[in-house]
């Protein structure tokens, strides 16, 4: 079994995923399990987060996990370091939900990336949920700037995880059909059609879309070149 990155759309912590995760876990060697926490690292309620996604993996999974402490890049030295070795260990890493932009600023210039994908590079899985997703193309979404907060539609630097494993330039968007709008259109990450067109016109003409839909897992082997798809939906 080759190295693997897997793209979840949403719900990588739902009952959802539990089978997914658990073929993954068995699949990944016998190295540490180690989840990321930095993409939500920023909330006040930090600690009860990753103590849930500490209990699903345990409780639903069956598969405790350890965690990387990375909430900040100017975490103290030891604690990076520390997690630096954790991950130099690890066979299978995870990151999730949080906020994309947080992720990016805490990871990019740092030897997170790197980490990541070396993990890879030794035949282990990493997984990227939700938030954590949207960072492993070549251009990611600011999601709460433009939906919540109304920034002008733009792109993000992203870490281009996908990129140096596969060889493929796209910008990721988890959450591709999502319906929580109603009327108001919800899909592609919370962008709607019309900004995701938008933006989508203003990308390089050598980088895709690569959409995955909620509650999915997109299963890409490095050493066999193939994507699989598990869950409710499908890749776009």
């Amino acid at each position: 079994m080759g190295g693997r990155i897997v793209i979840v759309g949403s719900g990588e912590t739902a009952p959802t995923m539990v089978k997914v995760h658990r073929m993954l876990l068995d699949e990944a060697g016998d190295g540490a399990r180690a989840m990321l926490d930095t993409p939500f690292g920023f909330q006040a309620n930090a600690d009860d987060r990753t103590e849930k996604v500490r209990e699903y993996f345990a409780q639903s999974v069956g598969t405790p996990i350890e965690v990387a402490r990375w909430r900040r890049r100017d975490e103290a030295v030891a604690d990076r370091e520390r997690t630096l070795a954790l991950l130099g260990r690890a066979s299978w890493a995870f990151a999730g939900p949080g906020s994309p932009s947080y992720a990016l600023r805490q990871w990019q210039d740092t030897a997170v990336p790197g980490a990541l994908v070396d993990v890879v590079g030794r035949g282990g899985t990493v997984v990227l949920g939700s938030a954590a997703a949207v960072t492993v193309g070549s251009y990611s979404i600011p999601v709460y700037e433009i939906y919540k907060v109304g920034d002008d539609p733009s792109w993000l630097a992203g870490m281009d995880l996908l990129g140096q494993l596969t060889g493929i330039s796209a910008a990721v968007v988890p959450h591709y059909d999502n319906r929580e709008g109603g009327r108001h259109d919800t899909r592609f990450c919370y962008l709607g059609e019309q900004r995701l067109e938008a933006m989508e016109a203003t990308l390089p003409v050598d980088v895709g879309v690569l959409g995955v839909d909620e509650h999915t897992a997109v299963v890409i082997d490095i050493v066999s070149r193939s994507a699989t798809v598990y869950g409710s939906g499908g890749l776009t």
